[in-house]
């Protein structure tokens, strides 16, 4: 009878140790994220970028994060490294006179180039984040984003 007990306690002891779930350690995954960006008229002024990781504050103020390169060609490539893979959206402005904002004329129509990822463009204004948002889950990705200037498509 003793060694029965033994038995059933050794036993009860295996599955209650099996039966608890491992604990796991969550690692967060990163890749790089590439913005080529295209179209500029001119090499004068800067190319800022803003990624987003929130819609509310899309495309208007706190970026997840900037970049502020100058401008040496026709196209310019961003790099966004260790960036933890989620939903992003991305905004950039070709600030010809690098004043840090989008200059607009008086009917409020952008006169510096400006797009978002997707290219995505909002009927009379800038387009939403889920418009724009994309699914970064990849070692590297690349987004290509073509300027517009003025009116969207003219």
């Amino acid at each position: 009878m003793k060694k029965i007990l033994s038995l059933f306690v050794i036993v009860l002891f295996a599955f209650s140790v099996s039966a608890q779930p491992e604990k796991q350690e969550t690692k967060s995954e990163t890749g790089t994220l590439l913005v080529l960006v295209r179209g500029f008229k001119s090499t004068e002024g800067s190319l800022r970028v803003a990624l987003f990781n929130k819609g509310e504050t899309f495309p208007d103020s706190d970026a997840y994060k900037t970049s502020i390169t100058e401008i040496s060609a026709n196209e310019e490539l961003i790099k966004f490294e260790n960036l933890p893979y989620g939903d992003y959206a991305v905004a950039v402005i070709h600030d010809i006179n690098n004043d840090a904002k989008l200059d607009k004329n008086i009917l409020g129509i952008p006169t510096e180039g400006y797009g978002f990822s997707n290219n995505a463009m909002g009927k009379y204004g800038p387009p939403t984040f889920l418009q724009s948002s994309f699914v970064f889950a990849g070692r590297d990705e690349a987004r290509v984003i073509d300027l517009e200037y003025g009116i969207p498509g003219k």
